[in-house]
């Protein structure tokens, strides 16, 4: 079933069950991942995401596009730099050719440029996923070609006159957003795309989770025509 913005959840409170990321690469921005020992908390924010039903960003199984070694959310080997203990905190997949790419969810266009490391992304808001200590839920697609989503001039203005709480730009489920690429730090030429699902809060780090604990097997069934 595909939700929309105005059939929200509560989940339960997170901050408290989320420590700081132990190491991240030069341009990354620093964050929280979940503590997941000695606590249920983690378990059942998963398992309500998962019955509220998120799509695949591509129309394809993604699960066996990404790189065992370097591509599943954890402590790795950093795929480009080659440092050790580097904490990946999404999921990255390679393609032989560039894919359309959608949401997982419906939701708030939030941004849409380039940085130094996730190359051209876009990230979106999900407010009608909610914790109960005030984070919302947010999706970011990295390594685009340029994003097929964006605010105009005057948009940009507005953003930063009302700290980013206007013009709210909705998303829907089926829009492409942008095509997977090679922009930014990537390790391959093969066609990329990096997913990264976290809650966020306005002036705090965002917490981080991994994306594959958020899916049901049948997501990887339902979009195979791509």
């Amino acid at each position: 079933m595909n939700y929309t913005v105005s059939m929200k959840i509560t989940l339960p409170g997170i901050k408290k069950f989320s420590s700081n990321r132990s190491y991240y690469g030069d341009f990354e921005e620093n964050c929280y991942i979940p503590i997941e020992k000695g606590s249920d908390i983690w378990g059942e924010v998963y398992t309500l995401l998962r019955a509220y039903g998120l799509n695949s960003p591509v129309k394809k199984e993604f699960k066996k596009y990404i790189d065992p070694t370097y591509g599943f959310f954890g402590l790795c080997t950093h795929p480009v730099t080659k440092e050790a203990n580097y904490f990946h905190t999404g999921i990255s997949m390679s393609f032989s050719s560039g894919k359309n790419v959608t949401p997982v969810l419906s939701g708030i266009l939030e941004y849409s440029g380039y940085g130094a490391v996730n190359g051209y992304y876009v990230l979106i808001s999900h407010p009608q996923i909610q914790t109960e200590d005030g984070y919302v839920f947010h999706s970011m697609y990295c390594h685009l070609k340029k994003p097929l989503i964006k605010f105009n001039s005057y948009q940009k203005i507005l953003r930063e006159v009302s700290l980013g709480s206007h013009p709210k730009i909705p998303i829907a489920l089926e829009k492409i957003i942008g095509v997977s690429s090679v922009s930014g730090l990537v390790s391959k030429n093969n066609s990329q795309l990096y997913l990264q699902l976290s809650f966020r809060k306005f002036d705090r780090d965002a917490i981080v989770i991994d994306p594959m604990k958020c899916y049901q097997e049948k997501v990887f069934r339902n979009k195979d025509i791509q």
